[in-house]
C-alpha cells in the first residue's frame, strides 16, 4: 500500500512538473516592446542590412577605381653613370661621366586628351679634346600631346566605366533601402507572430481553466451520485490533453520570440519580450492600381533594377568601341639649352633654345580582336539578361500587388467571420452548459462545446494577427516602411 503511495506521488509531480516549470517560464523577467521600437531596432542593428551596406562601400570603391582613370600621375628618376672605354681615334675620349634628372607629370582629360609635361636636367663631362663645354649641362621642357580619333572619342565613351560605376553605387543604395523595407515587414510579421502567441496562451489557459471547472462540477454530481463514477475520465483525459497544448503555446511563444530577437540582432536572449500592442482591426480600403503605380515608382528594388539596366547599357557602348581600330593625332613640342654651367643651361632654354617638334598620327588595330569581341559578347548578354530581369521583377511586383490587396480583401471578411463564430460557439458553450447543470447534456457535449470555442477564440486572434501582417506586405511592396495604428 506504503509502495503505490509513493509510485502515484512520483507520478503526481512528474505529471505537473511541465506546468510548474510552464509557470516559472511564463514568469520570466519581460521587457516591453512596441512595433515602432522593434521596427527601429532591427534597422539600427540588423546584421544583414549591415552586410548589404556594405556592398554600398563595395560599389563606392569601384566609383574611385573608374575615375582613377583621370588622375594626374608624377613621376620623377635620377641617375648617375660612369664609362670607361678605349678610344676609338686620337684624342677620343677614355672615360665618361653623367648625371640625369628627370621630371614629368601625366593627365587624361575627359575628352581622351593625354598631356605629358616633362623637365629634364642633366650634366655631361669626359675627358676627350675639343668639347665646347665640359662638363656640360643640358635642361629641357617638353609638352606631349596625344588625342584619340577612333576608339575612345568623345566624352560618353572616356566617362563610360564612370557612370557605370555611379549607377551601380545609385543601385546598391537602393538595394539597402529595398533591404530596410523588406526587414521592416518581416519584423512587424515576427512582432504579429509574437503576439499572437501571448493572445494564444491566454486561450488555451481558458480552455485549460473550463475543462478542470468541469471536472469539479463532474466529481460533484458523482459524488451526489447524478452521474456514473466512470464519467470522471473523459474531464480528466481532457485536462491532460489541455495542459499538453498549454505547453506546446509556451514553446510557440519562445519560438516567435527568438525569432524577432534574430531579426532586432538583440543582445538580452533571456528576457522575454512582451508585445503590448495589439493589431488594428480597423478595416481598409486598398486602391489596386494605385499600389501598383506607387510600387513601380517608387520601389527601390525597381529603381535598383533600373540603373543595372543603364549601367549594363554603358558597358556594352564601351565594348562596342574597343572594338574599333586605335588612331589618335599626337604632337611634341620642346625647348633646350645647354651650356657649361647649370644656371647658363636653363636661360639658354628661355633665350637661346633648341627646339624641337613633332606631329604625327598613330594607328593600331588586332589582327583578329578576339578578347575584344568576347568581351562585347558578354556585354551584350548582361545587358539583355538585365532587361528581363527587370521585367521580370514587375510582373513580379504586379502579382504581389494582386494577391496581397486580394488577402487584405478575404482577411477583412475572415475577422467578421471569426468574431461571429466566437460569440455562437460561446453561445453554444453556455447552453450546453446549462443544460449540464439541468441533467440532460454529457461531459462530452459540454467539453466539444469548450473546444470549439477556445479554437474560435484563437482563430480570430489569428486572423487579426495575418490581417495585421497583410498590411505590412503591403507596405513592403510599395518599398515603404510605415508604423500602423494600434489600439
Amino acid at each position: 500500500m506504503q509502495k503505490k503511495f509513493y509510485m502515484l506521488l512520483i507520478s503526481t509531480i512528474l505529471l505537473l512538473s511541465p506546468i510548474i516549470l510552464l509557470g516559472e517560464q511564463t514568469d520570466r523577467a519581460k521587457l516591453q516592446l512596441t512595433l515602432n521600437q522593434a521596427v527601429e531596432q532591427s534597422l539600427k542593428n540588423n546584421l544583414n542590412l549591415k552586410l548589404i551596406q556594405e556592398d554600398v562601400a563595395f560599389a563606392q570603391g569601384d566609383t574611385q577605381k573608374a575615375e582613377a582613370r583621370f588622375d594626374t600621375f608624377l613621376s620623377a628618376d635620377a641617375v648617375a653613370k660612369n664609362k670607361k672605354m678605349t678610344p676609338v681615334f686620337e684624342h677620343g675620349s677614355k672615360e665618361e661621366h653623367s648625371s640625369q634628372l628627370n621630371g614629368n607629370i601625366q593627365k587624361r582629360f575627359t575628352t581622351g586628351t593625354e598631356i605629358d609635361l616633362g623637365v629634364r636636367t642633366g650634366r655631361f663631362k669626359n675627358d676627350a679634346e675639343g668639347l665646347l663645354f665640359d662638363p656640360a649641362y643640358n635642361s629641357a621642357i617638353s609638352l606631349s600631346v596625344s588625342h584619340p580619333l577612333l576608339k575612345g572619342w568623345g566624352t560618353d565613351i572616356q566617362t563610360a566605366e564612370t557612370q557605370a560605376a555611379e549607377k551601380q553605387l545609385q543601385a546598391s543604395t537602393y538595394l539597402v533601402d529595398s533591404q530596410a523595407a523588406d526587414l521592416a515587414a518581416l519584423v512587424k510579421t515576427a512582432y504579429w507572430n509574437l503576439v499572437f502567441a501571448w493572445q494564444n496562451i491566454e486561450v488555451q489557459k481558458l480552455s485549460l481553466t473550463l475543462a478542470r471547472t468541469l471536472l469539479e462540477e463532474t466529481e460533484a454530481k458523482i459524488d451526489a451520485g447524478k452521474l456514473a463514477p466512470v464519467e470522471i475520465y473523459q474531464p480528466q483525459s481532457e485536462v491532460a490533453r489541455r495542459e499538453e497544448t498549454l505547453i506546446a503555446s509556451e514553446r510557440a511563444i519562445g519560438v516567435a520570440d527568438d525569432e524577432l530577437k534574430l531579426l532586432l540582432n538583440s543582445s538580452d536572449w533571456q528576457t522575454v519580450f512582451d508585445p503590448i500592442e495589439k493589431p488594428d482591426i480597423s478595416p481598409v480600403r486598398l486602391d489596386q492600381q494605385v499600389i501598383l503605380n506607387n510600387a513601380l515608382a517608387n520601389r527601390p528594388d525597381v529603381k535598383a533594377m533600373d540603373l543595372q539596366v543603364d549601367a549594363a547599357m554603358i558597358k556594352a557602348r564601351l565594348a562596342e568601341d574597343n572594338i574599333r581600330p586605335s588612331l589618335a593625332i599626337i604632337g611634341i613640342v620642346g625647348y633646350g639649352g645647354t651650356d657649361e654651367t647649370y644656371n647658363d643651361a636653363l636661360d639658354a632654354v628661355f633665350d637661346n633654345t633648341d627646339t624641337e617638334w613633332q606631329v604625327g598620327l598613330n594607328f593600331s588595330v588586332p589582327l583578329s580582336n578576339d578578347a575584344a569581341k568576347g568581351t562585347l559578347t558578354q556585354a551584350i548578354a548582361t545587358r539583355n539578361k538585365a532587361k528581363t530581369s527587370a521585367q521580370l521583377l514587375r510582373l513580379q511586383v504586379k502579382k504581389a500587388v494582386r494577391t496581397t490587396v486580394r488577402d487584405v480583401q478575404l482577411a477583412i471578411k475572415a475577422m467578421e467571420a471569426t468574431r461571429k463564430t466566437s460569440l455562437a460557439t460561446l453561445k453554444r458553450l453556455e447552453a450546453e452548459q446549462a443544460k449540464f447543470e439541468a441533467g440532460r447534456s454529457t461531459t462530452l457535449d459540454v467539453l466539444i462545446a469548450q473546444d470549439a470555442y477556445s479554437q474560435a477564440l484563437s482563430q480570430e486572434n489569428r486572423t487579426t494577427s495575418i490581417y495585421a501582417q497583410l498590411l505590412a506586405e503591403i507596405d513592403r511592396i510599395q518599398g515603404v516602411i510605415t508604423i500602423s495604428s494600434t489600439r
